[in-house]
């Protein structure tokens, strides 16, 4: 299960993109639309699969798509630490 740290991490929904403030970096972040959808997911924990679905769900994509974009967001959140 992957979950976003919510301690470190202020984050708002503004026109359709996730702006977040890493609060340890005191950095901010802008996660597009399709990063805004696992987002939401992440904040109460999820799978890679469940994420998969969730780009497959609401955008026209395919899944072998939609697991490399998965796959490459959930790197990079790793990457800043913002993942538990």
């Amino acid at each position: 299960m992957l979950r976003l740290r919510p301690v470190r991490l202020s984050w708002r929904v503004i026109d359709d993109q996730v702006v977040v403030l890493d609060l340890a970096r005191s950095e901010y972040l802008t996660v597009n639309q399709s990063g805004g959808a696992m987002w939401e997911l992440l904040v109460e924990g999820a799978t890679k699969d469940q994420l998969v679905a969730a780009l497959t769900g609401r955008f026209d994509v395919d899944v072998d798509t939609a697991e490399r974009d998965a796959t490459d967001f959930i790197s990079s959140l790793k990457e800043l630490g913002l993942l538990e």
